[in-house]
């Protein structure tokens, strides 16, 4: 199916986002290419089920006349191996909602997980809206799932008369993600604006340690997006001189154990002598391979 140039306007323009019941396309099947669009005040601008979706220089915009208003999902895909690119859209007070609600045994038993979506490229705008609001939701409805094979790169994100706390969100009503299965995810290049906490992965944390001492605690500084574990170390480089108790210059490395802290978020580096100094620790919620 091809949507190519349209301009679709609802008969709610006046209505609340969250009292509209208009819906622009719902697709059952694989391939569809829906480019160049521009979509006003609806429920949804597409509900997505199948694979190989490609949806290129779309402007859509659901927002409303309310002061922190609640906004819906844009686009949003129903199963979890999407085979689909966002690239080059406008998302305009709304946000990007990934599912598996089509799936009649919706718990991961084999086969892929979510995964297989490119998001490149996008600007990501919203206004008058709660620091809740989040522009990329995953929600699992069933047990087991794990994001799998997913980029989001070259993207920017800019609230208008808001900050929100941050872009990405995992929404548990239904179930969680299994983040010690995490592979092959790259958040880089986005920019951010009145955005509280940025989200990549990999990330390169800054640390210092101002006390000697044999074991550092790294926090990922809650950079990594889903709420990823720490679950690997790319590079540790000291940015200065590391000292021990005496003053002198020590020359060790250290090893790392991953997954710290209650929300698995942090690292430990385990030095051979206690020292102090100051660190660049690069470390990622995805095995890369």
């Amino acid at each position: 199916m091809f949507i190519d140039q349209c301009q679709f306007l609802s008969n709610e323009q006046t209505t609340r986002t969250q009292d509209r019941k208009s819906i622009v396309v719902n697709v059952n099947a694989n391939d569809a290419k829906i480019r160049d669009n521009r979509v006003v005040r609806f429920a949804h601008f597409a509900v997505m089920n199948g694979s190989g979706h490609m949806f290129v220089g779309n402007h859509f915009f659901h927002g409303d006349d309310e002061v922190a208003g609640v906004r819906r999902g844009g686009i949003i895909f129903t199963q979890t191996n999407v085979k689909s690119i966002l690239t080059g859209n406008y998302i305009d007070n709304c946000f990007i909602e990934w599912t598996n609600e089509h799936d009649a045994s919706p718990d991961f038993t084999s086969g892929f997980s979510f995964g297989g979506l490119t998001v490149t490229g996008n600007i990501f705008t919203v206004s008058n809206v709660t620091s809740a609001f989040r522009w990329f939701v995953i929600g699992p409805r069933g047990t087991g799932h794990f994001l799998h094979g997913f980029s989001m790169t070259g993207n920017t994100f800019r609230p208008f008369n808001a900050t929100v706390d941050r872009i990405d969100e995992v929404d548990t009503s239904f179930a969680d993600l299994d983040r010690s299965r995490s592979r092959n995810v790259l958040v880089q290049g986005n920019s951010f604006n009145n955005v509280s906490q940025i989200t990549m992965n990999p990330v390169t944390v800054v640390h210092d340690e101002n006390t000697v001492a044999a074991t550092w605690t790294v926090d990922s500084g809650g950079y990594l997006p889903f709420g990823g574990w720490a679950r690997l170390v790319d590079g540790v480089v000291a940015q200065n001189p590391l000292r021990d108790s005496g003053n002198a210059v020590r020359y060790d490395f250290p090893y790392v154990e991953i997954e710290q802290g209650a929300a698995k978020d942090q690292i430990d580096l385990r030095w051979p002598v206690a020292v102090r100094g100051k660190v660049q620790v690069t470390m990622r919620m995805d095995n890369p391979l």
